[in-house]
C-alpha cells in the first residue's frame, strides 16, 4: 500500500508533511490505489479506520466543529463575540496548541447533559474564541449530539476534559474511599480503549477517541494530554502549548452533593416520603438496593461526607504527580507549556443546595401555608435580608424536587416535613448542616494552598490563576457581580449565575469565568485578547429569570433522563410573574423511571 500503509504504523503527525495534492489523494484515491497495488493480507479494519482518521487531523487548525453547527442549536450566533483587537498578538507563522484538562466545567456540561450547546456556550470555548483574534489557535471539541453520540469521532480533541473527573481519575484511577474498597485501582472505564467509533461508550472514549488509536494504547485524560503535547510540538519548533488545569472540584462535589460514590452510592432523595408515589417495581429495586448496601440515601451524614472527599495528603501527593507528568512526559527536544493552573470554588456554596429562603420561597408557590420545621437552621430570619450567604443548613436540589412534586399531589406540609425531621430531631441524612458546609469549604480551602505549592514547585512555565478565590468570593457575598443592575448570586434559578442542575454556570456565568481568565493570560502572557461584552451575553442567556418569579426558560432542544426532570420546572412564559411551570399528571411516572 506504499505511503497509505506507514498511516497505519507511524504516528499520523508526521505525515503533515504530505502536500494537499497527496492528502487528496490518500482522501479519495485509497480504493483505486488498493485496487491497483492489492491490499496486504494483514490490513484490519482498524488500519482503515486510521486511514480516514489520518483524512481527518489534515483539515487542522479548526477550533470549531462546522458539522455540529449545522446539526445542532447553538447559541454562538446570537451571543456577542469579543470585537477584533488591534493589540499584541504571536507572529502569523506560529501555532498555539490549546489543551483543556479537567471536569464538568471543562468539558462544558449544562443541566447535567452535554452537547454541542452546553459545550460551545462554555468557558473554554469562549477563550478559544477569543484567543483566536491574537494568535493562531489549535483547538478541537468533542462535540456531542443530544443523545450522548460523539460528532466526527476521528476528529482530533484537544479539549480533554471529561464531566465527573477528579485528580485521581484522570490517570484512569478510582480513588479508594469514594469506590469503597480498601486500596485505589485502575478503572478501564476511566480510560479511552474502544477501537472503531460506534462503540464509544464511556464517557472517556467520546472525549478522548480517536487519541488512544494514534498512541497504540489506552489512554487517561493526563495520557491523552501528554501525547497531544509531544505530538503537536514535533510539527514545527514554532509552535507553542497552552495548556488550561482546572481539576479537584469533584474531591468534594460527592460531599456536597450528596451524589455520586460506589459500594455504596449515595442518591439525596427521601424514600420513604415518595414511596407511596414512585412505582413499585422501582419501590423494591431501591429498598432491596438499601439493604444490599448498594445506594444510600443519606448522603449528609458526618461519616459519609468525610468518605467522599479525597484526603488532603493523597489530593497533595497526586496534584504533584499529575504536574510532574506533564512536565517530564514530554520529549527533552520538546518547548515546554505554557500551565495555567486553575483553582477551585467551594461546591459547598453552589444554587444546587437550598437554604431556608429557596425552600419557602419555592414551596409556597404549591402550598402557601408552606412553613420550616424548627429545627432546619435559617440563613435569615424571615423577611430579614441575607447578610451571610453561607450561614444556615441545605438541602439537595434533588430533595427540594422531592418535596415540591409532594406538595404538588397535595400532601400536607406535616407530611413533607418529615423529610427534614422525625419527632423534633433533625434527618441528617438529607439535610446539609451549616457546620458540614464549613467543613467542605475549609478542605476545599486546603485544596487550594496545596495547589499554589504545586504549581510555585513546577517552575517558570506554570502560572496560577485563583479563579477559585474569585467565584468563592462571589459565591459567599464578598464580592458583588453586577451586570445591568442585575446582581450574580449563588441562588438556583434567581441568581442569574447557574443552569437549571444549580451546578454549573450558564451562559453568563461562563462568559465570566472566561474573562476572568482571559484577563490572566492577557497579563502573564503579554497579550491584548479581548473580553466579552456580558451585557450582551446576559440579553440572550435562556438561564436568566426575568420576571422575577424564579423560573427560567432554559435551552429550547428536548432532553431525558435527569435533564428531562430539570426542564419540567421551566418557565413558561418568562415575562409573566404569574405563569408557573405546569407538571404533567405522569410526573410521578417519569421521575420513576429516571431512578429506575
Amino acid at each position: 500500500m506504499g505511503k497509505i500503509l506507514v498511516l497505519t504504523s507511524v504516528d499520523l503527525f508526521s505525515a503533515a508533511e504530505y502536500s494537499h495534492k497527496k492528502i487528496a489523494y490518500v482522501k479519495y484515491g485509497i480504493l483505486m490505489h488498493c485496487a491497483h497495488n492489492r491490499i496486504p493480507k494483514n490490513i484490519t479494519a482498524a488500519s482503515i479506520i486510521i486511514v480516514c482518521l489520518a483524512v481527518n487531523l489534515f483539515g487542522f487548525p479548526c477550533h470549531r466543529s462546522a458539522l455540529a453547527e449545522s446539526r445542532l442549536e447553538t447559541a454562538s450566533s446570537k451571543r456577542e463575540k469579543p470585537p477584533a483587537h488591534p493589540g499584541e498578538a504571536y507572529p502569523a507563522e506560529n501555532q498555539t496548541l490549546l489543551i483543556g484538562i479537567g471536569d464538568s466545567l471543562t468539558q462544558g456540561t449544562m443541566d447535567a447533559t452535554i452537547n454541542a450547546t452546553t459545550t460551545q456556550n462554555a468557558y473554554l470555548q469562549n477563550v478559544a474564541d477569543s484567543l483566536a483574534h491574537v494568535m493562531n489557535v489549535f483547538f478541537s471539541q468533542p462535540l456531542l449530539d443530544y443523545a450522548g453520540n460523539r460528532l466526527q469521532p476521528f476528529s482530533l480533541p484537544t479539549n480533554l476534559g471529561v464531566d465527573g473527573s477528579d485528580i485521581f481519575s484522570i490517570e484512569g484511577i478510582a480513588y479508594y474511599q469514594r469506590a469503597g474498597t480498601p486500596i485505589s485501582y485502575v478503572n478501564p472505564d476511566y480510560l479511552c480503549k474502544s477501537i472503531v467509533p460506534w462503540r464509544l461508550r464511556s464517557e472517556y472514549d467520546k472525549v478522548l477517541y480517536p487519541i488512544n488509536l494514534l498512541a497504540r494504547r489506552p489512554v487517561s485524560q493526563i495520557g491523552a494530554a501528554v501525547w497531544l503535547l509531544n505530538k503537536f510540538q514535533f510539527l514545527s519548533e514554532h509552535n507553542n502549548t497552552i495548556v488550561m488545569f482546572w481539576i479537584g472540584n469533584n474531591d468534594s462535589a460527592a460531599a456536597a452533593l450528596g451524589l455520586g460514590g460506589e459500594n455504596p452510592a449515595f442518591l439525596p432523595i427521601p424514600l420513604e416520603q415518595i414511596e407511596p408515589e414512585i412505582k413499585p417495581r422501582v419501590r423494591f429495586l431501591l429498598r432491596w438496593a438499601q439493604n444490599k448496601g448498594i445506594v444510600s440515601f443519606a448522603p449528609y451524614t458526618m461519616a459519609n461526607i468525610e468518605r467522599n472527599v479525597t484526603v488532603l495528603r493523597d489530593f497533595s501527593n497526586q496534584y504533584d504527580h499529575l504536574l510532574t507528568r506533564l512536565k517530564t512526559g514530554a520529549r527533552s527536544s520538546v518547548p515546554e507549556a505554557e500551565l495555567f493552573v486553575l483553582t477551585l470554588p467551594y461546591y459547598s456554596s453552589v444554587g444546587y443546595l437550598f437554604d431556608s429562603e429557596d425552600l419557602e420561597f419555592y414551596l409556597r408557590k404549591v402550598n402557601p401555608n408552606y412553613t420550616l420545621p424548627a429545627t432546619f437552621k435559617r440563613v435569615a430570619e424571615p423577611g430579614q435580608p441575607i447578610t451571610d450567604p453561607v450561614a444556615g443548613d441545605r438541602v439537595s436540589l434533588l430533595t427540594f424536587g422531592c418535596m415540591y412534586l409532594l406538595l404538588h399531589s397535595n400532601y400536607p406540609v406535616s407530611y413533607v416535613n418529615q423529610i427534614l425531621e422525625t419527632a423534633g430531631k433533625q434527618n441528617d441524612g438529607l439535610v446539609l448542616s451549616e457546620e458540614e458546609q464549613r467543613y467542605i469549604m475549609a478542605r476545599i480551602d486546603d485544596y487550594n494552598s496545596a495547589i499554589k505549592t504545586a504549581t510555585a514547585n513546577y517552575g517558570f512555565h506554570a502560572h496560577l490563576i485563583d479563579i477559585g478565590q474569585y467565584l468563592n468570593d462571589a459565591l459567599t457575598g464578598k464580592t458583588v457581580i453586577t451586570i445591568d443592575k442585575r446582581r450574580i448570586n449563588r441562588k438556583w434559578c434567581r441568581g442569574g449565575g447557574f443552569t437549571m442542575d444549580g451546578v454549573h454556570p450558564g451562559y453568563t456565568g461562563q462568559a465570566i469565568i472566561a474573562n476572568y481568565i482571559l484577563e490572566q493570560l492577557n497579563e502573564q502572557l503579554g497579550l491584548a485578547a479581548p473580553l466579552y461584552d456580558l451585557s450582551e451575553i446576559m440579553q440572550h442567556d435562556p438561564y436568566i429569570d426575568r420576571d422575577g418569579d424564579g423560573w427560567v426558560p432554559g435551552p429550547q432542544y428536548a432532553a431525558s433522563g435527569f435533564t428531562e426532570l430539570l426542564f419540567l420546572f421551566k418557565d413558561p412564559d418568562d415575562s409573566d410573574p404569574n405563569m408557573q411551570p405546569n407538571l404533567p399528571v405522569d410526573v410521578w411516572d417519569l421521575f420513576s423511571d429516571i431512578l429506575h
